[in-house]
């Protein structure tokens, strides 16, 4: 008897073990099981575009309109002539209608020539975007005799100190033919004011016409702790400057079209870390914004479709 139960302890003990190998089945510990994959991480920055390129044709409502349908998040408003006054109430009311959709921004051009009136009425565009989250960006224009590096350095700093209390982050927006043509021109500025509320914006058209579109990952690199805003278009590798017209389409053009590789641009992006929104420049497009928009965004999503990134 005794005999018996120490056989069936014994079968008990071994008959999984006998199984498993007859079936092939092996238990491997946990810490040598390989890990499932991991899938990869895609850029999720929200898409916006600047109301150029004939959406400054349509109303306020036709622009949203067109852009939420065209599977935008937002919009870049240029606050320039009185109109643009005027419709930016109308621009606020409108967005605030939507969850998923927003001003991005609104950008001033600080025109050294112009009448000090206008030239200082960004105090009025920074309160009415006060605590709405849409950033102010501005231009300095062409160099004028009598406006030096200080001065533009005092009205920077103006400019950030009225709108931080406003919850109103300041861009520097380098602008080819302008005082700053590049980001790294404006970089210096931004640094030595050192202001947790004044960022750089990179404009890849605009680096094209500064001739880097040989280095724009090192131009990224350098920029990249005070990157604030991005902005793109289909472009050449090199800007045509035969003409002013000739400058702005070989390098604003619909993406998807164009010598350079935006594609490549988008993973040097995604590399730095840049989690803010990508706004598409449409300057003076041929095509109607029903084509143009819809088309751009397809093209940009086709880039991150493959995981690449």
């Amino acid at each position: 008897m005794k005999n018996k139960i120490y056989q069936y302890f014994i079968f008990t003990l071994l008959f999984p073990s006998i199984v498993a190998c007859q079936s092939g089945i092996t238990h491997e510990p946990e810490e040598n099981k390989p890990s499932l994959p991991i899938e990869e991480k895609t850029p999720d920055w929200p898409i916006s575009s600047y109301n150029f390129g004939g959406m400054e044709d349509l109303s306020v409502v036709e622009q949203v309109s067109l852009l939420r349908n065209s599977a935008y998040d937002g919009i870049i408003l240029r606050i320039a002539k009185e109109q643009d006054f005027e419709m930016l109430p109308d621009f606020l009311e409108e967005s605030d209608k939507f969850d998923d959709f927003s001003i991005n921004a609104a950008f001033i051009r600080y025109n050294f020539n112009d009448p000090t009136e206008r030239r200082e009425n960004w105090t009025g565009v920074v309160d009415q975007i006060a605590g709405k989250k849409i950033q102010l960006w501005v231009i300095f224009g062409k160099k004028v005799e009598g406006y030096n590096d200080a001065f533009v350095e005092n009205k920077l700093r103006e400019i950030v100190d009225y709108s931080t209390p406003k919850e109103v982050e300041v861009i520097l927006y380098p602008h080819s033919s302008c005082y700053f043509e590049s980001a790294e021109e404006g970089l210096p500025l931004v640094k030595k004011i050192n202001h947790d509320n004044l960022k750089i914006a990179f404009h890849l058209y605009h680096e094209i016409r500064a001739k880097n579109g040989a280095r724009i990952h090192e131009v990224l690199e350098a920029i990249k702790p005070s990157l604030g805003a991005v902005t793109i278009a289909g472009t050449d590798s090199v800007a045509d400057y035969s003409s002013s017209r000739a400058r702005d389409t070989t390098t604003i053009k619909p993406l998807g079209q164009g010598t350079y590789d935006v594609k490549q641009f988008s993973q040097q992006l995604f590399e730095t870390g840049y989690s803010g929104y990508v706004g598409f420049m449409n300057f003076k497009l041929k095509q109607s914004p029903e084509i143009y928009l819809p088309g751009s965004k397809s093209i940009w999503d086709s880039y991150f479709a493959s995981g690449d990134n």
